[in-house]
């Protein structure tokens, strides 16, 4: 019986630090996820500015460039698959978690966690907001906080 419970208890630890392990995985892939959505739209930003140039150059009228109001996303090949569309801070809450949305008021992208407790700084808060900067230049995106998830600094 004594053999029993020690493997027992040693099947329990083994499965703990498993499930540790593959808990700290997802928080790195959905880390990974938003710097590769935030260098896509940072590069898109950059790409429509740089059209935007040319078409001028050219006296073409009909590419004035991306306001600083406008919805990022639209300026993506295609939207990414947990892309929820337009919404507001108070909104983001009832999305499910892995969402982004652009809120037109703050002219801000937004991104609700799967598990918002991966976010380490600054504590408490529920979803990761970046700010797109007005012209002149490119557009860029710019955290509206200084945001630590798991220990690495998401800009």
């Amino acid at each position: 019986m004594a053999e029993w419970g020690v493997l027992l208890l040693l099947v329990l630890v083994l499965a703990t630090v498993f499930v540790r392990q593959v808990r700290q995985v997802q928080g790195q892939a959905e880390l990974a996820q938003i710097k590769s959505t935030l260098g896509a739209l940072r590069t898109a930003l950059v790409v429509a500015h740089l059209e935007a140039t040319v078409a001028t150059g050219r006296g073409n009228a009909q590419h004035a460039g991306m306001p600083a109001q406008r919805n990022p996303f639209l300026a993506l090949a295609s939207l990414p698959a947990n892309y929820a569309g337009v919404a507001t801070p108070e909104e983001m809450v009832a999305l499910p978690g892995g969402s982004w949305v652009f809120d037109p008021v703050c002219a801000c992208v937004g991104y609700h966690p799967m598990e918002s407790d991966r976010l380490e700084l600054p504590q408490g808060e529920q979803s990761l907001w970046f700010q797109i900067s007005p012209p002149p230049g490119p557009l860029q995106l710019r955290a509206q906080m200084p945001y630590v998830w798991m220990g690495q600094v998401v800009d």
